[in-house]
């Protein structure tokens, strides 16, 4: 019976997951787009960590990418789920799509870019008060670094040579830095006080902005061309019509 009792959590995360998988199963004759919970870019309106529908996905991104589809007359499926498997779905799966992606050198050739449909900066994240003088990433080279696993900030900073741990998600990054368990924080300023402020470990502070990127939805290389060509000629409409505004960084 205590045997039983121990594999029950199991099984039934177990069943979640064949239940999030079932979900995303590819179906034709639409495309199926997703994101990931991640500051006011794209978040579940009820705070939660998956979405199996668009109505209950919000942000700024996600109400953009909702006016290109409409635009465009395609049908779609919009879902909610983790980094991890979002960016998977999009990379392995044709007519699958993932936002709001940063482009970076290192996944130029993975995706098919739509966009810009937002931007933001990459940051090194420090305890309040560190004495760290961090001026560039060389700085930080030896230290200490936490990250996000698939990031594109993390891989950015792990292509220049320097080790970081990449959890498989951010949340507790902020507890690490403010506890003195990694040193740095490798992050974005979308994500970085949105998820400080959710986990209660907002002890930290911003030691350096070292990039500013574009960000897009990243779709399949194997997606239908007629259906790119439609995503792109609505993109250049709307921004033609003043749909969209990305932020400016000096």
């Amino acid at each position: 019976m205590k045997r039983l009792i121990w594999q029950l959590p199991a099984l039934a995360l177990v069943a979640v997951l064949n239940v999030v998988n079932a979900a995303d199963e590819y179906v034709a004759d639409r495309l199926n787009l997703f994101t990931e919970n991640y500051g006011s870019y794209n978040y579940s309106i009820d705070g939660r960590e998956y979405e199996h529908d668009g109505e209950n996905i919000g942000g700024s991104s996600t109400e953009f990418i909702k006016k290109l589809m409409d635009h465009a007359g395609i049908p779609y499926k919009m879902k909610l789920r983790s980094w991890r498997v979002s960016y998977e779905r999009a990379l392995t799966r044709p007519d699958y799509g993932v936002f709001s992606t940063g482009r970076t050198e290192l996944r130029e050739d993975l995706f098919e870019w739509v966009g810009p449909i937002a931007r933001y900066n990459w940051i090194v994240m420090v305890k309040k008060d560190s004495p760290l003088q961090i001026n560039s990433l060389e700085d930080i080279r030896g230290l200490k670094v936490g990250g996000y696993r698939n990031d594109a900030v993390t891989e950015y900073v792990q292509n220049a040579g320097i080790e970081v741990s990449d959890l498989p998600n951010e949340s507790a990054n902020p507890h690490l830095l403010q506890d003195g368990l990694i040193d740095v924080w490798v992050t974005s300023d979308v994500s970085a006080w949105s998820v400080a402020e959710a986990t209660g470990y907002t002890e930290i502070e911003v030691g350096y902005v070292f990039k500013t990127v574009d960000m897009y939805l990243a779709m399949n290389k194997d997606t239908r061309p007629e259906w790119l060509d439609q995503l792109y000629a609505s993109y250049d409409a709307l921004v033609e019509a003043g749909e969209l505004e990305l932020p400016t960084y000096e």
